[in-house]
């Protein structure tokens, strides 16, 4: 696997992000590129990367999308995620996810996302979100 690199202008992945070996490459204009280089831990029984880690990655990557697009403060959890798989990552490639906000509205946004493999199309999820401005205590 290759070493993470180290950016300081895109957020530094969370603890589970982190603990997947998520790489956030770009964050900016409505859109998030996130990478990944997948071992064995990653793979489900048959070698294959389990479907879990790419929904992960997807999630990931969509969420970064929105949450560009938002003001500082204002949370944007999921509330939907639709994946497809459309064909099998192996172990030992780099993974390269490429998110999209569509739309950021005040209420809710939306998203897509794409996963690919040695420049083929992996897996594709659209995710919706919730707005949700900051609460004062």
């Amino acid at each position: 696997m290759a070493d993470p690199v180290l950016r300081t202008d895109v957020p530094a992945p969370g603890p589970f992000s982190a603990l997947l070996g998520f790489r956030y490459i770009e964050v900016a204009d409505g859109v998030a590129v996130v990478e990944a280089d997948p071992g064995p831990e990653h793979c489900n029984g048959g070698g294959i990367v389990h479907g879990g880690f790419l929904a992960a990655m997807l999630d990931t990557t969509t969420g970064w999308a929105v949450h560009d697009g938002v003001a500082p403060g204002v949370a944007a959890p999921h509330v939907q995620l639709s994946v497809q798989y459309v064909r099998a990552a192996v172990p030992g490639l780099t993974l390269t996810c490429r998110g999209s906000a569509i739309a950021v509205g005040r209420r809710i946004a939306s998203a897509e996302a794409e996963i690919t493999q040695s420049g083929r199309v992996v897996a594709r999820a659209v995710a919706s979100h919730a707005v949700l401005a900051p609460t004062t205590d």
